[in-house]
């Protein structure tokens, strides 16, 4: 199975709230720890879910929309982390 059938499997599972977890996602999948945890590592990256410790949440649109502009905004004096916004440490006046 390629890559994007498993992000998007993995995606939808946890949309619907069929799975919150890892280890709900290996039970409802069958797939490999392995292969769930390198998903879920893309899926964080491409700003649809965020992971707070074990638990794994949908992200809503303006979640989305923001987490993607201050990513990609260089001079914006925050950040995102854990689904917490944060002053940016390192932003200087």
């Amino acid at each position: 199975m390629r890559d994007e059938d498993i992000d998007w499997q993995i995606y939808h599972r946890i949309a619907l709230g069929e799975a919150g977890t890892i280890p709900e996602l290996i039970s409802i999948t069958e797939l490999d720890e392995e292969v769930i945890r390198a998903s879920v590592q893309r899926l964080v990256g491409y700003l649809l879910i965020r992971q707070e410790g074990e638990l794994l949440h949908p992200m809503g649109l303006e979640e989305m929309l923001l987490s993607c502009r201050i990513r990609y905004t260089k001079d914006l004096p925050v950040t995102i982390e854990n689904g917490v916004i944060k002053i940016r440490s390192d932003h200087h006046h």
